[in-house]
């Protein structure tokens, strides 16, 4: 994973979040602001990021994101838990619509054998608009119907893989909060695990910003989709034709 790519995946993240009309923070323990340095390399980013904060300490993500120290001393701060508060604690702190957090063990040292070198954790985390639905979207829902779910095929993949940990809606406070969490074991130096951490982290977010799309309109792309071809008018579907109506008002198909 070179600069160009992670140029590459910091914009499809932009375009996602400017289609969408919303704003990002970060939240990075072992990136150290890697992630909201890719996104502000790309021009325009003003638009659509807030805001990133490096919480290295255990300290720091208490004071800065609110993190529980009892998460913490349960879990660790390389843990689904501990990453889940950094994004919720982001998006609290911030106030903006979408949140990444990461947190891993880059290496040499540090590792256990619960969680060698190279385990990190990822969240990304996405303010629910009007529609979405209660504590729903376990991640087994995903894998059979990944498309219905609404995610990108990257993020599917991920999810037969089992590096998935869930995703649901849930109520925070008075948030309602579409989450994704993610373990990956990264393989390489440090400087590789935190570039992968990165990469990872993108993809996590632009997986969650991907255009929606039901299981109906995935079986049959065109029965919905407008016309592209210069002699068929807009108003078209590519399959079938519309009713017409006689003059006596009576529906011919």
């Amino acid at each position: 994973m070179n600069d160009t790519a992670l140029a590459k995946l910091a914009a499809r993240v932009g375009r996602g979040l400017r289609r969408a009309g919303l704003k990002v923070v970060t939240a990075e323990s072992c990136t150290a602001g890697w992630i909201a340095k890719a996104l502000t390399d790309v021009p325009g980013s003003s638009e659509w990021l807030d805001s990133g904060y490096v919480t290295y300490s255990n300290e720091a993500k208490v004071r800065a994101l609110g993190v529980s120290p009892r998460t913490l001393d349960r879990f660790g701060a390389v843990s689904a838990e501990a990453v889940r508060e950094m994004a919720l604690g982001a998006l609290r702190a911030s106030g903006v619509d979408a949140a990444v957090a990461v947190s891993g063990i880059a290496g040499p040292d540090g590792g256990t054998p619960e969680k060698p070198v190279g385990t990190v954790w990822l969240c990304a985390a996405l303010r629910c608009r009007r529609g979405a639905r209660g504590n729903s979207a376990r991640t087994q829902s995903v894998h059979r119907a990944g498309v219905r779910a609404g995610v990108s095929a990257e993020l599917i993949a991920a999810m037969r893989a089992e590096r998935v940990v869930d995703r649901r809606v849930e109520r925070i406070e008075r948030m309602r909060v579409e989450r994704i969490t993610v373990r990956e074991q990264f393989r390489g130096d440090r400087e590789a695990v935190r570039r992968k951490s990165v990469a990872g982290a993108l993809r996590l977010l632009a997986g969650l910003l991907a255009p929606r799309r039901t299981a109906r309109s995935a079986a049959n792309p065109g029965r919905h989709a407008r016309a592209t071809r210069p002699d068929v008018p807009k108003s078209a579907t590519l399959t079938g034709t519309l009713p017409r109506r006689k003059a006596s008002g009576r529906l011919v198909r």
